[in-house]
This record gives structure tokens, C-alpha cells and sequence, in this order.
């Protein structure tokens, strides 16, 4: 009797046990929640921040409400547990191209790849020692930088087709107005967010995008994203970084965010904790999403 009596508890000990861990393998995502952290959301999950932000593609700990965090590619609880780290000798990059973060140098980069700076300036044309956010570099000379956002190049959504559509990368002139844009507009990182602000003091979604193009040279007057969308804009089929990218039902219904699309799926924006770097293809954006626009003053 006592050893049946055994059995069944073992038994029962069993199935409690591979339950919890079904269950922990089936929740995949975690929604954030007003007053969660990484280190917070790790310590209730189990698994470390690093884990949290190489799942997540996060090169910073910052997150904001109801973005959808990937938190189990374990599949038992063993597996969260860090690994154990291990070190090798540099070597020539596996990896063809690099996508610039911040705080990255072309001097960080080729330690990084075990390259020398001078030939990631060749293999990009590159003359001086100026790169940017979200930039795509080569790490060797046969790369080929990718052609990335094929899913989010045609957009549709019940806003309706743009009357005017282009396939073409802006000129000399206008790719340079870009980059200027692109340079304002990392420095502004960090700005607290500001309804209605259009200053470094404080900036809205649409007063971001309103200060870094003027500081550029593109004179535009202060909008809405709904205006600016609905303005003097033409619909991109093929986006490159300094592009605006348009999002809807944020916080309102139709068109209601706006941001400077990066490259790589990258984008730079005044979000509600700020101006950050986001990502189209994270859940929240990527079902957001309208489409790529282009002042028309940019050729």
C-alpha cells in the first residue's frame, strides 16, 4: 500500500511538472506593462536581461508600454539559465555587413570584425570618418549591403492608394539633405517627449520630424503626422534612411505617429518615453504600419 501510495505521488509529481513546463514554453511573448523594466520583467521570467535583449534585437534596456517582448526560446526552465560565456580569438568576419548602432566608431567596428578602419572607408566609399545610425556598412569587400524591408515596401492599408508614388532614390543633392537629417535627428536621442514640443527642450512625434528636417535645410511648417502625411509628400515604394515612415491607431484612430526611417528595419522617432530607435518588424509597429513617404522638396 505504501509503495502504491508512492508511485502516485511521483505520478502526480510528473505531470504537475511537465504542465508548468508546457506552459512556460508556450508563453512566447510578454506585453509590457506601466512601471516594467528588463531587470524586472527577467527576474519574473527567469531569464537575464541580456536574453531579453538578443531575442528582442534591444541594443538598450529601454522599452515602452505594450510593446510585445519575445521572452521564452526556452523550452523548459533549464534552458534560461545564462550560458556559460566563452571567449575566441578574433578572427576575419563571418558576417558580410554591419548595421551601425549607437555609440558605434569606425574604429570600434573594424576592432570588432578584426579589420582595418581604412578598409571599411574603401569597401563603402566612405571619406571621412562620419557614420550614423542604422547605417549598413560592409565588413568585406565581396558584401553585398541587402535590399531590406521587401515585407513593409508595399504597404496597403485602408488609408487607400497614394496618388503619387516613387521608385527612385533621391539625387546627390537630396540624399545629402538626408544625411544632414539623419545626424540631426541622432542627437536629438534622449529628448523628452512634449506634446506640441518642437525644440530640444521637448518634442512631439511631428515637432521631431518639423526641427530635424528644418535644421537640415528643408524648410517645412509645423503639421500633424496626418498633415504632413496628407501634405506635400509622395508614397515610397522603396524606402532609404531619412525617409518618413507613417503608422496608424496609435493613440488615435487613421494616421497618428510618425518617425525617420533608418535603414534596416530601423527607424528614429518621439516616442512617449522620448526620442528612440524602434523597430517596423517588432509586433506593435509592424501592425501599425502605413507606409514610407518623401517631402516633395526632396528630389
Amino acid at each position: 500500500m505504501l509503495k502504491s501510495k508512492k508511485l502516485r505521488i511521483l505520478a502526480l509529481s510528473t505531470i504537475a511538472t511537465s504542465f508548468f513546463a508546457i506552459q512556460n514554453a508556450e508563453a512566447a511573448t510578454y506585453t509590457v506593462q506601466k512601471g516594467d523594466t528588463l531587470s524586472k520583467i527577467a527576474q519574473n521570467h527567469q531569464v537575464t536581461i541580456q536574453d531579453i535583449k538578443k531575442w528582442n534585437n534591444l541594443s538598450k534596456d529601454t522599452i515602452y508600454v505594450a510593446q510585445k517582448l519575445e521572452i521564452t526560446k526556452q523550452a523548459t526552465a533549464e534552458t534560461g539559465k545564462p550560458s556559460k560565456p566563452t571567449t575566441t580569438t578574433p578572427s576575419k568576419p563571418s558576417t558580410a555587413v554591419h548595421t551601425v548602432a549607437k555609440g558605434d566608431t569606425l574604429s570600434k567596428i573594424a576592432k570588432q570584425y578584426n579589420v582595418t578602419i581604412k578598409e571599411i572607408k574603401e569597401w563603402n566609399g566612405i571619406e571621412n570618418d562620419t557614420i550614423y545610425i542604422g547605417q549598413v556598412l560592409k565588413i568585406s569587400p565581396v558584401a553585398v549591403v541587402p535590399e531590406d524591408d521587401t515585407v513593409h515596401n508595399n504597404v496597403t492599408t485602408d488609408t487607400g492608394t497614394p496618388s503619387k508614388v516613387t521608385t527612385k532614390d533621391p539625387t546627390a543633392n537630396g540624399q545629402a539633405i538626408y544625411k544632414k537629417t539623419v545626424e540631426v535627428a541622432n542627437t536629438l536621442i534622449g529628448t523628452p517627449y512634449l506634446y506640441g514640443g518642437n525644440t530640444p527642450e521637448g518634442l512631439d512625434c511631428s515637432g521631431f520630424i518639423y526641427y530635424a528636417f528644418n535644421q537640415s535645410g528643408v524648410k517645412i511648417a509645423r503639421d500633424s503626422s496626418e498633415g504632413y502625411f496628407n501634405g506635400n509628400t509622395t508614397h515610397v515604394k522603396n524606402p532609404v534612411p531619412g525617409d518618413l515612415v507613417f503608422f496608424e491607431n496609435t493613440y488615435k484612430e487613421g494616421i497618428s505617429h510618425m518617425g525617420i526611417y533608418l535603414g534596416n528595419n530601423k527607424f528614429i522617432h518621439a516616442g512617449t518615453d522620448g526620442v528612440e530607435l524602434s523597430d517596423v518588424t517588432y509586433s506593435y509597429w509592424s501592425t501599425r504600419l502605413v507606409g514610407y513617404k518623401r517631402f516633395d522638396t526632396v528630389k
